[in-house]
């Protein structure tokens, strides 16, 4: 299982990030992290995938900037009052534990008066869209994020297939499931490399895809593994005259340019 992410030891941060075989800069696979964590967000928090500069900062400080511009401190004018919109009883409490973790000077000012608690536990249900923001990265004790690769990829995946009137989309962990006139097709997302003139390396997933065909009622069985410089065109397998397999390289090039939404 590969985990990406961050983990913080005293005061510094280690980062772990997804390796696409294409980008191998720092800044751009921050920027390809939150494409990705951005299909799990409220569309209020997500981070801005076309400010280039943000992503100089570790994916902890984009989190932690992103989250205190949700509240009034983040703009306080002193010589201004500030008007309570709304109060969040449970996530009042979230917020707080949160802050005391928190290395910004405007985040232990809010909590000065919490005493930290030991017992806290982050629950479900949130109201707030922050709220839901900090439970990805605070259990409630601790601020750090692993997560799973092939889970993120997956949901990235799902999030952008298109939908439309008589197609049913499915996200069945590990796969993902299109039923439309009358066809199913499942996708099995994986985070592997992929060198085109070697697809031996993925004869596991292959064979399993064959069974798959013909046994669950699978019509059509696509494996979709990260686009890179030796896998950028589909690769289509046949077993036999009724049964094939494509594999299928996804690109991140949509997080420098408008939404699209991937297709088959």
């Amino acid at each position: 299982m590969r985990k990406i992410g961050f983990v913080k030891y005293k005061d510094t941060v280690k980062e772990i990030m997804p390796k696409s075989y294409q980008v191998s800069e720092k800044l751009n696979q921050r920027r390809m992290f939150f494409a990705m964590i951005n299909e799990y967000l409220h569309k209020d928090v997500r981070i801005p995938l076309d400010n280039a500069k943000l992503f100089e900062n570790t994916i902890l400080n984009i989190f932690l900037s992103k989250i205190l511009s949700n509240f009034q401190i983040y703009r306080l004018r002193p010589e201004r009052s500030q008007r309570v919109v709304k109060v969040f009883p449970y996530e009042s409490q979230l917020f707080q534990q949160f802050f005391k973790q928190c290395t910004r000077p405007k985040a232990r000012y809010l909590a000065r008066n919490w005493e930290f608690d030991q017992d806290f536990r982050v629950l479900m249900g949130f109201t707030h869209p922050i709220a839901d923001l900090i439970s990805m990265l605070f259990n409630g004790k601790e601020v750090s994020m692993m997560l799973d690769l092939d889970a993120l990829f997956a949901q990235t995946i799902y999030k952008r297939i298109k939908k439309e009137p008589g197609k049913q989309v499915h996200l069945n962990t590990p796969y993902i499931h299109i039923n439309e006139g009358g066809r199913r097709t499942r996708i099995y997302p994986r985070w592997k490399q992929v060198d085109s003139k070697n697809i031996s390396k993925h004869a596991k997933h292959i064979d399993e895809g064959f069974k798959q065909l013909c046994a669950d009622g699978v019509d059509a069985f696509y494996l979709v593994y990260p686009k890179t410089d030796n896998f950028k065109r589909h690769i289509r397998i046949q077993q036999d005259d009724e049964h094939e397999i494509k594999m299928i390289p996804y690109s991140f090039t949509f997080t420098n340019r408008k939404e699209r939404k991937w297709q088959r």
